[in-house]
């Protein structure tokens, strides 16, 4: 508060009241109001500020009742019950904890489908890679640690990883069988070595041995015929379902191949230069850390990008939040996307199977890399770096949505599952962002009868609908909803399936609104977008940048109960 504003300090609520008796509740009066012992309100009350005893202050306003409490300022309505705008502030939190993170490195499963989709990235035949900012790449495996092994290395900065399959790729064929050159060597340099001798010859590693290889043919045939018109020494050769191909991009020649079965995959990491963090394209997107190829049943290839979980975190805060939003919202979004993971590495989770913690589509976080990251963005990451949000010595599924429309929800009206930290609590701070949300205020409507097909969908066949009936919290969302047809048959929702039929099936882009009878239909108006868990996005900025709240702060109010620890 500046000092003009501390100049017209209302300091006792008789005053307070007084002058809002004297005004009618205006804010204008015939003549001067005197506050503290002699100065002048010029502004009218609506320009007051009133402060408790413990020094908490809010604006006045206008057109009110006011009492001021401890709590904080609070109106009073015809009834005579209260409103707190807000109960004084969120109460900071200190990193007073400690928990251990299985490993520093994320696997995201950047390509990974098996079918189509249009949220998910499905496998690939062939992956290119290149390499920014540093001169090549080491070629190798990673390990159970996520330990990288290398086992040789390439100059080219532009390579493309095949499915070691008869494949087409942007700048030509690469065939699956080769002439396999008799003997073993001890190193990929021994190996390059002696297929050399060759102009299309190339290094592998099988099963822990390094092999010299020729060419490359579409058939077992074309292979032998080869090496007998060439004079070469060796035997056709394919490798199994699960080996991976590297070749230059350029012209698709071979300069490597590797297959460990199922044991280990290929791992390609690239090289920096003078110790920068290197940076490497791939579809669009410009990555740090390194990539795993996987053959998961023998198909096309799984690309799994292997990153230290900050950089991971500073290519999620950007695809989840602006970057130009305030930087204590973006650094409680960087707790949220940190904490989010955490509770997902080296856990027997659904993607286990898939080899690797978390997908980089909205089935987990959006995470594209680099590319939208700022020097503000990258900030709220590195000041918060390590920092987890705890519950019980844990990392808590830190959820969170766009907006809740004026309060967030228990857990399990959303999911059926108790979580003690995940309680809904009244939002007063999302309104002063309201300008900013698309989705601040939205109402759609429904004619009896699109509403009885959408309520029959979920098995509850009615007719026509007459009513509907809603259901709230104690935070403002509909829990239940009862419908009635015009021959009197109901169909009732609750908890889990009312949050199911509202989001999935009608459509509404929150749980938080009203239904009307229009005399033709039903409209449901309403505020929010997202599921009511957690952390409201809008909340954050307004949180930030107009009552001036840190990260702490906003990740003490809406999430219960939670502790900060280090990693």
């Amino acid at each position: 508060m500046n000092t003009k504003n501390l100049r017209r300090i209302i300091s006792t609520a008789a005053a307070l009241c007084l002058c809002a008796a004297l005004l009618g509740l205006g804010g204008s009066a015939a003549g001067d109001i005197y506050v503290n012992g002699g100065d002048v309100l010029t502004g009218g009350i609506a320009s007051a500020y009133a402060v408790t005893g413990d020094g908490q202050a809010a604006q006045i306003g206008s057109g009110e009742v006011y009492v001021m409490t401890s709590g904080g300022l609070q109106t009073v309505d015809g009834g005579g019950e209260t409103a707190v705008t807000p109960d004084g502030p969120p109460e900071h939190l200190s990193v007073t904890g400690s928990i251990d993170i299985p490993y520093q490195n994320v696997r995201v499963g950047l390509y990974y489908y098996d079918s189509d989709s249009s949220v998910r990235n499905s496998t690939l035949p062939y992956a290119n890679l290149e390499n920014e900012v540093g001169s090549g790449y080491e070629l190798g495996y990673y390990d159970e640690e996520r330990e990288f092994h290398a086992l040789g290395s390439t100059d080219e900065t532009a390579i493309t990883m095949v499915m070691d399959r008869n494949t087409d790729t942007d700048h030509g064929h690469v065939g699956c069988y080769h002439i396999l050159l008799p003997g073993t060597y001890g190193s990929f340099e021994e190996a390059s070595a002696a297929a050399s001798e060759y102009p299309d010859g190339f290094p592998a590693y099988y099963d822990g041995v390094y092999r010299a290889l020729v060419g490359d043919y579409d058939s077992a045939a074309a292979a032998s015929a080869d090496a007998s018109s060439r004079g070469i020494t060796g035997k056709a050769y394919s490798a199994s379902a699960y080996c991976v191909v590297v070749t230059r991009t350029s012209d698709a020649s071979i300069i490597f191949e590797f297959d460990c079965g199922t044991e280990y995959s290929l791992g390609v990491r690239p090289v920096g230069e003078n110790g920068e963090k290197t940076e490497t394209w791939f579809k669009g997107y410009t990555y740090n850390g390194g990539f795993e190829y996987v053959r998961r049943t023998g198909g096309e290839l799984t690309v799994v990008n292997i990153v230290d979980i900050e950089d991971y975190v500073k290519g999620v805060i950007t695809y989840e939040m602006s970057a130009d939003w305030p930087l204590e919202a973006l650094k409680a979004q960087a707790l949220c996307a940190r904490t989010y993971v955490a509770s997902y590495i080296g856990a027997s989770t659904y993607y286990v199977n898939y080899g690797f913690d978390v997908t980089n589509d909205t089935y987990c976080q959006v995470y594209r890399g680099t590319n939208l990251s700022t020097e503000a963005s990258d900030r709220a990451v590195d000041e918060t770096a390590g920092i987890y949000i705890t519950y019980d010595g844990e990392p808590i599924s830190a959820m969170f949505s766009s907006s809740h429309g004026g309060g967030s929800e228990d857990s399990e009206n959303i999911t059926g599952s108790v979580t003690p930290y995940l309680r809904g609590v009244l939002d007063p701070y999302e309104e002063a962002a309201a300008e900013l949300n698309s989705r601040s205020s939205w109402i759609v409507s429904f004619s009896p009868g699109e509403l009885a097909r959408m309520v029959s969908r979920s098995g509850n066949t009615l007719g026509s609908i007459e009513s509907v009936e809603a259901e709230y919290s104690d935070t403002g969302n509909v829990i239940a909803l009862v419908f009635t047809d015009s021959s009197g048959a109901t169909a009732e929702f609750e908890g889990v399936d009312c949050y199911r039929l509202c989001t999935a099936t009608i459509g509404l882009s929150s749980i938080h609104f009203t239904v009307t009878d229009t005399g033709t239909g039903f409209a449901f108006e309403g505020s929010g977008w997202g599921h009511s868990l957690g952390m409201s996005q809008y909340g954050a900025y307004a949180m930030a940048d107009t009552y001036g709240f840190t990260y702490d702060q906003i990740i003490n109010f809406y999430y219960t109960g939670v502790e900060l620890s280090r990693g």
